[in-house]
């Protein structure tokens, strides 16, 4: 599989489209709270054909925002191609903050991990170097935990390196990131914790690896626990009569062993308090840190070369599209499944932390609205696109940032 090069030239202009290709850090006018007189007219147009539950909902925003003129200047064909994207087009009813991989890395690799840590504890009383590279990171009131970074912990180079290719490898193919932090490896024992806090300036997406024996331990707490949308939306969804707690608040994923979690690390999260555990072998033990640098991947028969004209043509004309909509802040993968002949089989979204911004939310326009109009301009764009012919099949994860 390829790895993309520089994707600098895929723009048009000395200035950035709207919408954004992340890679280039392009800015959608939206994420300026714009709204244009224009009407996102493709979007309304599919919108109304697909036949989905929230169809009347897309056609609000239609009204909202629609600029008569430009709807009455629609192709006719339009109906007729928009019916020939019905059922090819998902969208996500919500945005999705959380997403649990389980066993995620080969079996023997996970296990082959773990008993390096294992051998390095099997005897207290034995001294050694990899006993002293832990750091008793303390900060009052916010964090306490052992950490080491993994690199330097796991010294066979192609165990790393198996771990770092799969965590590399799920970064491009789902989520469009083709950057990872360096990874910290961190046990947890009695007394230890992270109380709630957000990771803004890492990355757009956080994850944790456990290595943690989870279905024998010995100790409370130590799952992942991030807050609920509803919760951060308290008064918007409270109501009297409702028991409030913290299950009802957050969402807890248990560290099971060779499970991974991603998860959106602007929403507040945590680690409750680990207890009853004072070995180290005893404790919570995760790999953890953050995807970055959002960019393209092409997995397949189409290299980045020989779709670059198409996506030239293509994405600008989205950028714009996407401008006129109401502010939304986020990112969204999406996959194209190209076939041989060039056609695209179907678009799957496969990393999605969109949310509309309070500001573009309100009268005729509902967040869940104008989180349709975006994803439905850029998966019917994409639909819509013709690449060139080639001996196989390709898939293209194409990442978009709203800020």
């Amino acid at each position: 599989m390829a790895r993309p090069a520089s994707l600098t030239r895929w723009t048009t202009s000395s200035q950035p489209p709207t919408g954004c290709l992340s890679r280039r850090r392009h800015r959608a006018d939206a994420a300026r709270g714009r709204r244009a007189s224009s009407s996102p007219v493709v979007a309304t147009k599919r919108a109304s054909l697909m036949k989905r539950s929230r169809g009347e909902k897309r056609a609000d925003i239609a009204r909202a925002t629609a600029d008569v003129d430009a709807a009455e200047d629609v192709d006719a064909d339009a109906d007729a191609d928009a019916e020939e994207l019905a059922g090819e087009i998902e969208i996500p009813a919500e945005a999705k903050h959380v997403t649990v991989v389980d066993d995620f890395l080969p079996a023997d690799l996970a296990s082959v991990l773990r008993g390096v840590y294992d051998a390095r504890h099997d005897d207290p009383r034995r001294v050694h170097a990899h006993r002293f590279v832990w750091d008793y990171w303390h900060v009052p009131q916010q964090y306490t935990l052992l950490r080491t970074p993994a690199a330097d912990y796991f010294e066979d180079d192609d165990q790393y390196a198996r771990l770092e290719d799969a965590l590399r490898s799920y970064a491009r193919t789902e989520l469009g990131c083709g950057g990872l932090t360096p990874v910290w490896l961190s046990c947890y024992v009695d007394g230890c914790r992270q109380e709630l806090h957000a990771d803004v300036p890492h990355g757009p997406w956080a994850f944790v690896l456990s290595l943690t024996r989870w279905d024998a331990r010995l100790f409370t707490g130590g799952e992942t626990l991030v807050l609920n949308p509803e919760t951060l939306e308290y008064w918007r969804t409270f109501r009297s009569d409702d028991v409030v707690e913290r299950a009802s608040l957050t969402t807890t994923i248990e560290p099971l062993f060779n499970r991974l979690t991603v998860f959106d690390p602007r929403v507040p999260h945590g680690v409750p308090v680990v207890e009853g555990v004072r070995d180290p072998k005893l404790g919570r033990l995760v790999l953890h840190g953050w995807f970055n640098d959002p960019e393209p991947f092409f997995d397949g028969a189409l290299s980045e070369t020989d779709a670059e004209e198409t996506l030239l043509d293509v994405l600008p004309p989205l950028y714009e599209t996407l401008g006129t909509l109401p502010r939304a802040r986020g990112v969204v993968a999406a996959k194209v499944f190209v076939k041989r002949d060039g056609g695209v089989e179907r678009v799957q979204f496969t990393a999605d932390s969109l949310v509309p911004s309070p500001e573009g939310v309100g009268g005729e326009l509902s967040a869940t609205d104008i989180r349709d109009a975006i994803m439905l301009e850029i998966a019917g764009t994409l639909m819509e696109t013709t690449f060139p012919a080639s001996d196989g099949e390709t898939r293209i994860t194409l990442p978009f940032v709203f800020d």
